[in-house]
């Protein structure tokens, strides 16, 4: 099978713990693109938090980013498609965060929010995505924005855990609820989601799904490794994703998505 598209996470994935992308991985990328494939990026991040990735092309690559919420052209910034969530269902997460006494960070577009300042929204702005603003009345939002991309709890593991099958049950159908890393839970557009945009992707490129290799780490990257034809876990993902994946590559601290791509793709 040759194929025309990669699609990757970035953390837990592409880069490694870290959050650097490697000399061997940033080659593999390059020689890609060079071969004539396409490299998509696929994160939980904003797009101003992709450019590690964005300044190795000279070519312009799609980066599907917030969880699928939003996917833009890497070198020209153009928005392909977005999809915000309803705003009474975000209003209503939020409202139930703050009942729980969790902290959240809210995207509304390029613009990050947070419902209080306290040590794990500081330590999420300090991630270098966006300057944060704090919320003084969530329902300013819908007049003050273009809609909410996604609302996001932060909390120990084993609470993100059990929020995650509390919520997926009580919202089920109305917005996709997904662990991006342990400490996070965060709340998406049904319309949204790393597979939705990889198949509007290959629409527009006249991609198959077959021809499709997607990588990926933890649960908001399951929706695009069921997508793709060739789905591929790094070592160090979740053991969920472990199973449901047609190859295990290495982990993302061994390259393990340039393992892949000299595998499937270079040779």
């Amino acid at each position: 099978m040759k194929y025309k598209l990669i699609a990757s996470d970035m953390d837990g994935t592409l880069v490694n713990d870290k959050s650097e992308l490697t000399e061997r991985t940033k080659q593999a990328i390059i020689n890609t693109v060079k071969s004539g494939v396409l490299f998509v990026t696929a994160t939980g991040r904003p797009f101003s938090n992709t450019q590690m990735v964005n300044e190795l092309f000279t070519e312009d690559m799609p980066f599907i980013v917030l969880n699928g919420a939003a996917t833009y052209m890497g070198k020209s910034g153009k928005l392909l498609f977005e999809h915000y969530l309803d705003f009474e269902l975000a209003k209503e997460v939020y409202e139930i965060g703050q009942k729980l006494g969790i902290a959240q960070v809210v995207w509304t577009g390029p613009q990050l929010w947070a419902n209080r300042l306290c040590d794990r929204t500081l330590a999420y702005e300090a991630l270098g995505v966006a300057k944060m603003s704090v919320i003084d009345d969530f329902n300013t939002l819908k007049t003050d924005t273009e809609g909410v991309s996604k609302v996001l709890w932060i909390d120990d593991p084993a609470n993100i855990r059990r929020h995650s099958a509390e919520m997926n049950s009580r919202l089920a159908g109305k917005v996709t609820c997904v662990s991006s890393m342990a400490h996070f839970l965060e709340f998406i557009s049904p319309q949204a989601g790393k597979g939705g945009a990889l198949e509007k992707l290959g629409k527009i490129y006249g991609i198959d799904s077959s021809e499709m290799i997607a990588v990926g780490d933890s649960y908001n990257d399951i929706s695009m490794l069921e997508y793709a034809g060739l789905s591929v876990a790094v070592a160090n993902a979740v053991d969920d994703v472990l199973k449901s994946c047609d190859h295990i590559t290495s982990s993302n601290e061994n390259d393990g998505v340039a393992e892949v791509i000299e595998k499937f793709v270079l040779n």
